[in-house]
């Protein structure tokens, strides 16, 4: 297989730095990679060399994991440009299977172990066996594994970038990430397994087959049944491939080119997305009639989560037998749920808005007569929205309608009665999109008002209790005669034993959480100047054995994206890189307040635009102050932080208050008496 050459502009694209910094590299550095010889108008790089020479100096600004998964994009992208993007994904993708079933390194010649895995050629067989330049299949396949950990990240990132590999057809109708993940959680595969042992799964249009594989990993597959359907018979063996690298054995899984049947009448399970039609060809009757059909394969107890146009499920309909239709659905009790979803959750369709219906047949006797209605259209599907509307649906399907239940943040629990169901009227619920509802019960919201209205009362009380202890603040400021101090770098207190260095290490994403014993304090936490990650201390120990806690008193930066400062008042906390910490020696002048206030002015920290490399830590500069002067900095820091406090909780209180009042207002079920006689 011939080497991948790169530009100076796509090396620079690849380091995310400007171009002339590729050109100072290769002046300053002796043993930045040579050209190729060749006429090629351009001086053209070794990719691979490229590759290794960045990851061995530091240079630049992209994380190892990124310049890896870059340089597999561009090996791809070679392999693409010879060969088309279409073929491309699907051998690559064979092969990766292929990988898989054998647990090792491929052989040079893979088709012979082809043939004896998969004899029937059900799922690899006739790719690698037309596949163009087999003898580099496995050298390919290696170096994709090394960028992405494991064959099933690999085909997960080969189809993620099918778009720039030239088969964009392949993932038109693949939804975004968030979206999927708010499909998995409100499915909830795993509370299913723990109550029926084992389940079906069905899809009727399973496209690449995304959502089957994120719903089956890391899930109990023994007890995993798949059905799915699709366009052709080339996807059919896609998807396959994709459930045998999720791990679902081949004999529990069911994969055709064919259309929903009766032979797939009641799964557990339905999950699965309308076939995309543009605007102006596009039938709300005939979306309906395929909701109504995937209804028809629903038994008693089992469920169905369909995506769709917001055209046809949400808005205002004008075509009588399409409005009669979805009234007769949503009159039957068989949709639990409607939610209309944010823009742009197609990726290569971001003008088409979508909706999820939630269907099941003979839900809980308390839900009758009523639907859950949820606009997510304002909202940001991030990971908090996403948590927020599964709650929602998980809780109003296990719940039902009760006086004392949970009452939805993202939408509202409605009577059929008043949808105007007749007239088609648009399915949203009342109050504004924007407005996410935080109290348990509308009900609650006078008491909770009292309540946020006597917390405040409390902490202003405790603000004049503060003033007359301590008086009127004055921090005694006077313009500074004489010889200013010294300026001390960080690496002159480092070397003269007056600070210690502290090392961030990396961690795996998959050990972090948002809950666990262990702060975790990395660049972005620096920069926020707050954590909310987490790690368990079992984990800790037992992955990361090397790791040495925080001390109280701590100082953690960063100079990603920017140089920031945090005191970690705490402690015990696990500093992530590119994070760094600084610990101050015992019973130097300096102390952690002090240290981090100094530093987060230090003038010499700042980084240019077009810098090939940020600021170092250890060239940061502060004043040497006298110990006395340091004490005195140091509790005119402390009464400043204590001021702040006492205002800054003043402060969330009255946004908690403002938010309540807003809230009831814009949903009306609250008003106000004041400037009343009342």
């Amino acid at each position: 297989m011939e080497a991948e050459l790169m530009s100076q502009r796509e090396i620079a694209q690849l380091a995310r730095v400007k171009k002339p910094a590729v050109t100072t590299w290769r002046r300053r550095h002796p043993d930045f990679p040579a050209p190729v010889p060749g006429n090629h108008g351009q001086p053209l790089f070794p990719a691979d060399a490229v590759l290794a020479w960045l990851l061995r100096t530091g240079l630049g600004h992209a994380d190892p994991e990124t310049l890896r998964a870059e340089r597999s994009m561009h090996t791809l992208a070679a392999y693409a440009r010879r060969h088309g993007g279409r073929r491309t994904i699907v051998v690559l993708g064979a092969a990766l299977c292929l990988r898989h079933l054998t647990g090792q390194a491929l052989p040079s010649d893979p088709l012979p172990l082809a043939r004896r895995l998969d004899p029937e050629d059900e799922f690899l067989l006739h790719e690698l066996a037309d596949a163009p330049e087999p003898t580099g299949l496995a050298q390919l396949v290696e170096q994709l594994i090394e960028g992405a950990f494991d064959p099933w990240h690999s085909c997960q990132f080969l189809l993620s970038s099918a778009n720039r590999l030239g088969w964009p057809e392949l993932t038109a109708d693949a939804l975004t990430p968030e979206t999927v993940a708010l499909i998995r959680r409100v499915a909830d595969v795993p509370t299913r397994l723990r109550a029926h042992r084992a389940i079906t799964i069905a899809d009727g249009n399973a496209g690449a087959g995304d959502l089957l594989t994120a719903l089956v990993s890391d899930q109990d597959c023994d007890n995993l049944q798949v059905n799915a359907v699709v366009a052709d018979e080339e996807l059919a063996r896609l998807v396959r491939r994709q459930l045998l690298l999720a791990e679902l054995p081949e004999f529990q899984f069911d994969v055709r080119a064919d259309e929903l049947n009766e032979e797939f009448a009641e799964p557990d399970l339905i999950v699965t997305r309308l076939p995309y039609q543009p605007a102006e060809s596009r039938e709300a009757l005939a979306d309906l009639d395929r909701v109504e059909a995937i209804a028809d394969l629903l038994g008693p107890g089992r469920t169905a989560i369909v995506v769709g146009p917001a055209s046809s499920l949400i808005d205002q309909l004008r075509d009588g037998p399409a409005a009669l239709r979805r009234s007769a659905l949503l009159s039957s009790g068989i949709v639990e749920a409607v939610v209309q979803l944010p823009g742009g959750v197609y990726p290569a369709r971001p003008g088409h808005r979508a909706a999820l219906w939630l269907l099941t047949r003979d839900p809980l006797p308390t839900t009758k007569g009523r639907v859950l209605l949820a606009d997510l259209s304002g909202h940001a599907l991030d990971h908090t929205t996403v948590e927020s509307a599964a709650e929602d649906i998980l809780l109003w399907r296990a719940e039902g309608h009760r006086s004392d239940g949970h009452d939805p943040r993202t939408g509202r629990i409605v009577p059929l009665e008043s949808l105007d169901l007749r007239r088609a009227a648009a399915l949203r619920p009342p109050g504004p999109a924007s407005v996410t509802l935080r109290t348990r019960l509308a009900a609650d919201r006078p008491a909770l008002v009292g309540e946020v209205e006597r917390r405040l009362t409390d902490a202003e009380q405790e603000a004049i209790r503060y003033a007359e202890e301590h008086g009127f603040l004055s921090t005694g400021a006077v313009q500074r005669h004489g010889t200013r101090p010294k300026e001390l770098s960080c690496e002159a207190l480092r070397t003269t034993r007056r600070v210690r260095s502290l090392t961030g290490h990396r961690l795996n994403p998959e050990h972090v959480g948002p809950r666990g014993h262990h702060r975790v304090i990395g660049a972005a936490e620096v920069i926020a100047q707050s954590s909310k990650r987490w790690m368990d201390r079992f984990t800790l120990a037992a992955q990361y054995p090397q790791v040495a806690l925080t001390e109280p008193g701590d100082v953690v930066v960063t100079s990603v994206p920017r140089f920031g400062v945090l005191l970690d008042d705490d402690g015990f906390s696990v500093i992530e890189f590119p994070a760094s910490g600084l610990r101050i020696s015992s019973g130097d002048p300096l102390t952690p307040r002090v240290l981090a206030a100094l530093l987060g002015t230090a003038r010499n920290m700042a980084r240019s635009a077009g810098a090939v490399r940020g600021p170092r830590l250890m060239d940061a500069t502060i004043p040497d102050l006298a110990r006395d002067e340091a004490a005195r900095m140091d509790d005119v820091l402390r009464r400043l932080n204590e001021r702040e406090h006492l205002l800054q909780r003043q402060a969330e209180l009255l946004a908690t208050l403002r938010e309540l009042i807003v809230t009831g207002f814009a949903d009306g079920s609250l008003t106000t008496l004041y400037g009343t006689n009342s």
